[in-house]
């Protein structure tokens, strides 16, 4: 094996290591109920990534790119927050881009699927930290109705409820989100 290909199996086992970790402690934060706690609160302002160090947004695209199954350069993403919940908008940027498309349509069902259960296990991996709203995200998870719109060059989550709490957390999800995915 010469030195660039242990470097790559370095890195790899290093990377799946640390997701099986996160993957393994979201569980146990979610699962116990007590411990976890929404880090910011509703009207904490969130750091932009112009105010993160290179590295660290280097590595939120990386883990992105490892949680999400696609190459985070290649698409964008939008948060939106609606009086109902909220929409996670994530488009390639290249409408010829038929790869990038269905692979983003195949995360977003994915990720309907997971958030219906109360794991936000992908978020919390790609920015290594508790997003906020995801602790009142988990507990209410039943008063939250996702679904899924396909769009020409890419997909949309909604999320949808009438609860006020809910849609409170949502919300801060979002801006959350939104703050740190500005540049993609």
């Amino acid at each position: 094996m010469n030195r660039y290909s242990f470097t790559i199996t370095i890195i790899l086992t290093f990377t799946f290591s640390l997701f099986i970790i996160v993957w393994i402690g979201n569980n146990f934060i979610y699962k116990s109920g007590d411990i976890a706690v929404d880090i910011l609160g509703s009207n904490q302002s969130y750091p932009s990534p112009s105010s993160l160090s290179p590295s660290t947004t280097i590595s939120m695209m990386e883990r992105g790119n490892i949680a999400m199954g696609f190459n985070q350069n290649e698409i964008k993403h939008d948060f939106r927050s609606t009086p109902t919940g909220g929409q996670i908008v994530i488009a390639a940027l290249d409408n010829n881009d038929t790869e990038t498309i269905e692979q983003i349509k195949n995360h977003t069902l994915d990720i309907q699927k997971e958030f219906s259960k109360g794991n936000f296990t992908k978020p919390f991996f790609i920015h290594a930290e508790q997003v906020p709203g995801t602790k009142a995200m988990t507990d209410k998870k039943d008063l939250i109705k996702y679904s899924t719109e396909n769009i020409r060059n890419g997909s949309i989550l909604v999320l949808d409820t009438r609860d006020d709490e809910v849609i409170n957390a949502i919300h801060q999800f979002m801006d959350y989100q939104g703050s740190q995915h500005q540049r993609h």
